[in-house]
């Protein structure tokens, strides 16, 4: 997919590199990135802990110290009826995030994400927790799949996902019936990586129709979708209509090297070839110049009126920040040797550019929501690597058939 992918960047390169590189510098600064290991080191220890990584079907298992971090190998059908009904009585996402795609410095596909959401222990006390979920499906006649849930979602008045979750008595695995479609990014076999991110409904704008419309799509995808023209194909042609689920867009990556984001507005498809993505529409936006009060205005720039008031109606609004954060970096990580726009980085390095956007209550100028989890997908080796709740110390890496590589 030729293109001159220079990831939405409408001739702001001065602002948005003066505020990136501002914010790289001192939010990179505290970034521990793990150290590297040999490649003989590395491979023995993936083959070592992978044969020893035998957890039982359907029961969960906990992956960190904290308890944020768990593994299920879902046992049951996720499109019979019983669990499509108790996704409509209960599933919801909304999630924020941020996502780009890069290559490594070996040329291989790296799609890269933070998923970030704020679940609170209960009204009454505001300490941010969560509980997620690596999930391996392997439904007869589907791709084989990992990704990460959300399972708070599940049934986020329910104090078993808000409080300590499974090392709870009385948690019962059953609570995460719907999990398949509380799903917030995975890869299946094929390579083909899908991630979803909310956008803003804009006052005038049709209302989603779907609460969990985006992530249902993102569980089809996987299922039945080897790269990026399939995904297209298939949003284009299945059952569940643009309006289902335009309250989020898909950030879609494959094994080729490809990334667009998928999303609907008002009932119409876009697509649009890109390499980073937050939380505004990228087929749609206010770039141009406007006056207003005998002033001229650049919606791109300033977000809010005299009175502090947001101006935005579509594009450059929430995430625009941290869009321009990773837009630059990006930018200074650019394969000139190659005919057609891409960049290049080391694993170590896009988990600094992440960190430089993840959320908590000491990133004000990113956002107030908090990062649950980041994650780098292998695209070409179909294996990635998820770091809970802003843990950089703990990583797990597994490969798409649910084995655990380190």
């Amino acid at each position: 997919m030729e293109h001159a992918k220079s990831h939405l960047v409408y001739t702001i390169h001065g602002f948005i590199t003066a505020f990136a590189i501002a914010c790289m510098l001192v939010l990179a600064g505290c970034a521990q990135a793990p150290a590297d290991s040999s490649a003989a080191d590395a491979e023995s220890s993936a083959v070592e802990e992978a044969s020893a990584w035998q957890p039982s079907k359907g029961a969960l298992t906990r992956l960190d110290e904290d308890g944020y971090l768990y593994y299920l190998d879902y046992a049951k059908d996720y499109y019979s009826d019983e669990i499509l009904q108790a996704l409509e009585d209960a599933g919801k996402t909304k999630p924020a995030c941020s996502a780009f795609f890069t290559h490594t410095l070996d040329g291989d596909p790296l799609t890269c994400r933070n998923y970030d959401k704020l679940h609170q222990v209960s009204a009454d006390d505001p300490t941010p927790t969560g509980l997620n979920v690596v999930l391996h499906c392997a439904l007869p006649g589907k791709y084989e799949s990992i990704a990460v849930g959300d399972a708070v979602y599940c049934d986020d008045d329910n104090p078993l996902l808000t409080r300590g979750g499974p090392e709870m008595e009385g948690f019962n695995v059953d609570l995460l019936d719907t999990l398949p479609y509380q799903c917030m990014d995975g890869m299946n076999e094929k390579g083909l990586m899908v991630s979803v991110l909310m956008v803003d409904i804009k006052e005038g704008d049709e209302p989603t129709q779907m609460v969990a419309g985006a992530s249902i799509m993102l569980r089809r995808l996987l299922d039945d979708c080897a790269n990026v023209d399939e995904a297209i194909a298939y949003v284009n042609s299945c059952d569940m209509t643009p309006s289902d689920w335009q309250n989020c867009h898909l950030f879609v990556t494959d094994a080729a090297g490809n990334s667009v984001v998928i999303e609907s507005r008002n009932g119409e498809l876009s697509v649009v070839e890109t390499d980073v993505v937050t939380n505004f529409y990228v087929g749609s936006d206010d770039v141009a110049d406007s006056f207003r009060n005998g002033k001229l205005r650049e919606e791109a720039v300033k977000l809010v009126d005299e009175n502090g008031e947001p101006r935005y109606r579509f594009g450059y609004g929430h995430g625009y920040h941290r869009f321009t954060t990773l837009a630059s970096q990006l930018e200074m990580h650019r394969d000139t040797n190659s005919d057609v726009y891409r960049t290049q980085m080391t694993e170590a390095e896009a988990l600094v550019m992440l960190q430089s956007v993840a959320q908590n209550e000491q990133t004000t100028a990113v956002g107030t929501s908090w990062t649950q989890f980041t994650c780098l997908y292998r695209n070409a080796e179909k294996t990635f690597t998820v770091w809970p709740f802003q843990n950089w110390q703990t990583a797990c890496t597994f490969n798409t058939s649910g084995d655990r590589l380190s």
